[in-house]
C-alpha cells in the first residue's frame, strides 16, 4: 500500500501521544512493497516473535529485496533508501506485534543486526474509551464545507469518527492544497496509527488523483484520551493553479474527440494521444508523476501517464481504475479499462517507444487480459476487478 512512514515517539506523558510520519512517492513505494513481501511471511513472523535471531533471517531477506527493487524508480541516495526501508520495516513490525519494538541497524554493505527492545506505555491512562463518541469541546461543531477538484466534489464531514471520515477530511483538504491544517478526531483513539493507515488506505481506494497530489508531510498528533487533534503539513506535486490547468486541458482534449466515437475508440483515442503527445522523461521540467508534466510539458513516467490516462478516461465518460503493480525494472503503474462489461489492461506508458519514437504508437499493451498481463506484470491481483478471459478484439 503506498503510504506512509509513522514513526511512534516513546516515552510521552500526562496522556498525550504524539505521532510523526511522511508521506511521499518514495516512502509509498518503500511501503508498498514491504506490505507485499510481508504478507510472504506473515505466519512464519508470528511464530518468531519471541525469537530474534529467527526475525533477523526472515526480515534480512526482504530488506535487501525491497531495496534493490524500488532504488531504480526513486531520486535517492542508495545510503537514504536503506534508511528509508529500514525505518518503514520497523514500523511494520513494530504495528504487527504492540509488545515488541523491533530496530534494524545498517552498517558497511547492508549489514543488519536486529535489536529488541521493549515498548514503554504511551500516555499515563490506564484504560481507553473506545466504543463510544464523546461530546468533546467543538467535535461536533465544525462547520461542514466543500471542495470541488475535476468536477468532483469533497465534503469536510461535520464530525469526524472513522477511518473513512478521516480519509474523507484528508480528500477535502487535500483537494484545496491546504499546505497546513488540523483534524479533530473523535472515535475509536487507541490505536490511531492503524486508524490513519487506513484512512490513507481509504483515500487510495477511493480518490486515487486526490491521494497523489501530495510528494510529502509531515504530522503530529495528541491523543487527550477520547479524541485525537491531528496538525498536518503536507507538500504538493502541484500546484492550485497547475490542477486548475489540467481540469481545463482535459475538458478541452474530450471535446476535441471526434463526435460519436463508441467506448472502445474513445479508449483508443485516449491511448493514442497520450503516447503520440509524450516522451518518456524521468528528468522532466516539472514533476514527472503528475498529468500537469505530461500535458503541458510532454514527458513524465507511468504515473503521469497512467493518471492523465484515468483523468481523460473519465472525462470522457470511461470506467476507469488506475493500478500499481511491478515489471522487471521496478515498481509501474498502469490502467484498467471497462468495456462492454468486462475489465481490460491498458498500459499506455507502454505502448510509448522507447527511445521516443514520434509518430509511432503500439498496441502490445492496449486492452489486454490478466493472462497475457502477467507476462512481464505483476500486482496484487485480489485488490482490482479481475479481466476478461481474453485480450479485447
Amino acid at each position: 500500500m503506498e503510504i506512509i512512514m509513522y514513526m511512534l515517539i516513546m516515552g510521552l506523558s500526562g496522556g498525550v501521544g504524539v505521532l510523526l510520519f511522511r508521506t511521499g512517492r518514495a516512502t509509498r513505494l518503500v511501503q508498498q512493497a514491504l506490505r507485499r513481501e510481508l504478507r510472504t511471511i506473515d505466519d512464519e513472523l508470528k511464530r518468531a516473535e519471541h525469537n530474534p535471531a529467527r526475525q533477523f533471517d526472515l526480515l534480512d531477506p526482504i530488506y535487501r529485496k525491497v531495496v534493490f527493487q524500488v532504488h531504480s524508480n526513486v531520486k535517492m541516495k542508495r545510503a537514504e533508501l536503506e534508511q528509508l526501508v529500514s525505518d518503514e520495516l520497523n514500523r511494520l513490525i513494530k504495528s504487527r506485534r504492540s509488545a515488541v519494538w523491533s530496530s534494524i541497524a545498517m552498517t558497511g554493505r547492508n549489514v543488519l543486526a536486529l535489536i529488541m527492545l521493549g515498548v514503554s506505555a504511551v500516555g499515563g491512562y490506564a484504560t481507553y474509551q473506545e466504543a463510544k463518541i464523546i461530546e468533546w469541546p467543538g467535535s461536533r461543531h465544525v462547520v461542514s464545507s466543500s471542495a470541488t477538484i475535476l468536477d468532483e466534489t469533497f465534503e469536510l464531514p461535520s464530525q469526524i469518527a472513522s477511518p473513512e471520515e478521516l480519509g474523507m477530511a484528508l480528500a477535502y483538504h487535500m483537494s484545496r492544497f491546504d499546505e497546513a491544517f488540523s483534524i479533530r478526531y473523535i472515535g475509536k483513539t487507541r490505536d490511531f496509527e492503524e486508524t490513519m493507515e487506513a484512512a490513507w488506505d481509504w483515500l487510495e481506494a477511493n480518490h486515487i488523483y486526490v491521494f497523489r497530489l501530495s510528494r510529502g508531510g509531515e504530522s503530529q498528533y495528541r491523543d487527550h484520551g477520547g479524541y485525537v487533534d491531528l496538525d498536518m503539513k503536507l507538500a504538493y506535486d502541484m500546484t492550485t493553479d497547475e490542477a486548475h490547468q489540467i481540469a481545463a486541458r482535459v475538458e478541452r482534449i474530450v471535446q476535441e474527440m471526434p463526435i460519436g466515437l463508441n467506448d472502445f475508440e474513445k479508449v483508443k483515442y485516449v491511448n493514442d494521444f497520450v503516447v503520440l503527445n509524450t516522451a518518456y522523461n524521468l528528468e522532466s521540467a516539472a514533476s514527472p508523476y503528475t498529468p500537469y508534466s505530461i500535458l503541458f510539458n510532454g514527458e513524465g513516467v507511468c504515473e503521469g501517464y497512467a493518471l492523465t490516462t484515468l483523468l481523460l478516461l473519465e472525462a470522457a465518460g470511461v470506467e476507469t481504475r488506475y493500478i500499481s503493480g511491478e515489471v522487471e525494472t521496478g515498481l509501474h503503474a498502469w490502467n484498467l479499462v471497462k468495456l462492454d462489461g468486462e475489465w481490460y489492461h491498458l498500459d499506455t506508458t507502454w505502448n510509448d517507444p522507447v527511445p521516443n519514437q514520434p509518430g509511432k504508437v503500439r498496441y502490445d499493451y492496449f486492452l489486454v487480459s490478466d493472462a497475457t498481463l502477467r507476462a512481464d506484470h505483476s500486482w496484487e491481483e485480489g485488490k482490482y476487478p479481475v479481466t476478461a478471459m481474453a485480450n479485447y478484439e
